[in-house]
């Protein structure tokens, strides 16, 4: 997409297939477009309308291997990873040397647990093409195998490497002040988010990333009004899980169970738009001490698809909340296996470790947990701070 007003494209091409309802590449594009607006606006309601001119494209030219890639990424955005990585291979096979097919292929392979196979693929998309989506991936992978600075370095090159489109370039900037925001290093990670404002300004990732990490400096009024900003922009339910918690952090406790309640108001309307969200869903009810049990029966639902290190942590933790913490050391263990430098897994090793009677080794993980990021939740951090001493 060519800098400028999408919405304003989204219209002209929705005008060129009225006028020509057998106009496969602009059915193609219209396809993709939607996509566009829907990173842009977090609505959820253009991925049917993606799904739609996608599949009429498809079905005056069944060969249209960038409609193909269009539905492959459309699963990926509904979370239907397996249903990704098949449409994937389909457009990998009518075009090999596309290189966006392979970052497609290989964010739904880490979905998938399938982690040799996604990193050759990110591998054969850098060089491809080498770009600001190549190198995000590189990063990605970097980040997963606990190389923390090659991943840092990955995603500088993914910023280097620009984007026409501010939304993509603001995107990445955000991604890289998130990198030091896991690392506990706020003074870079708040630059950076800054200059993803400065690249488009209101862009919602960038405020409510600024807002984690104001809230993470104790600073709660400017945070609130950052998550806010951000949630008014486009309501997420991350967003307002943030805000909930920010709210409680300031003890304005009944203004967080508003937003606790708007979480899942959100989350329905992702799951109406065809959207899985169990996941999710599972680990916000299972911090939240909300029907720990119906939240376990939904993790093992997205489990039995989701073999990645994230799903074997939220299981354990589902496992760990319902008593059966010497089932969540088995996941706890697979959540960690690739080296990953995640606060929260060691965390939530450490309060499994605990359960099972091992002071010290929970102390440990309680302390690694605070070394690799001692801001990484507002809710649990304070947690391993008392414990961990």
């Amino acid at each position: 997409f060519s800098p400028g007003d999408t919405v304003a494209y989204v219209d002209d091409l929705v005008a060129r297939v009225e006028r020509n309802p057998a106009d496969a590449e602009g059915l193609t594009l219209l396809g993709l477009a939607y996509q566009q607006r829907a990173r842009e606006t977090g609505d959820p309601s253009f991925y049917p309308r993606s799904g739609a001119a996608l599949r009429r494209a498809l079905r005056l030219v069944p060969a249209n291997d960038l409609a193909v890639t269009g539905l492959a990424a459309l699963a990926a955005s509904r979370h239907r990873f397996a249903a990704s990585l098949a449409l994937a291979r389909r457009a990998r096979a009518l075009n090999p040397d596309a290189a966006a097919i392979y970052g497609i292929e290989g964010d739904a392979l880490v979905e998938l647990g399938r982690y040799g196979r996604a990193f050759a693929a990110f591998d054969r998309m850098v060089r491809l093409r080498p770009s600001l989506s190549a190198y995000a991936r590189v990063a990605y992978a970097r980040e997963l195998l606990g190389d923390r600075r090659g991943a840092l370095q990955a995603m500088r090159r993914a910023v280097e490497s620009g984007s026409a489109t501010a939304e993509n370039a603001a995107w990445t900037l955000v991604q890289l002040g998130n990198l030091h925001f896991d690392r506990g290093k706020l003074t870079p990670a708040v630059r950076a988010y800054r200059r993803a404002l400065r690249r488009l300004p209101g862009y919602h990732h960038a405020l409510a990333a600024m807002a984690r990490a104001q809230a993470a400096r104790g600073h709660y009024d400017r945070a609130v009004v950052l998550y806010q900003r951000a949630l008014d922009s486009v309501p997420l339910p991350q967003y307002a899980a943030g805000l909930g918690e920010t709210l409680v952090a300031a003890g304005r406790s009944q203004e967080a169970n508003e937003q606790y309640a708007l979480v899942r108001v959100i989350q329905r309307l992702f799951e109406a738009n065809g959207v899985r969200t169990e996941l999710e869903t599972a680990l916000f009810d299972l911090d939240h001490h909300r029907n720990v049990r119906g939240a376990l029966a939904r993790v093992r639902e997205a489990y039995a698809e989701r073999r990645s290190i994230e799903a074997e942590d939220v299981l354990g933790w589902a496992l760990y909340r319902n008593g059966r913490c010497e089932e969540a050391l088995r996941h706890s263990e697979r959540s960690l296996r690739l080296g990953t430098h995640d606060a929260l897994k060691l965390f939530h090793r450490g309060m499994i470790e605990r359960c099972l009677g091992r002071g010290q080794e929970s102390r440990r993980a309680l302390e690694r947990a605070l070394a690799v990021n001692p801001y990484f939740s507002l809710r649990w951090a304070p947690v391993a701070r008392r414990l961990a001493t």
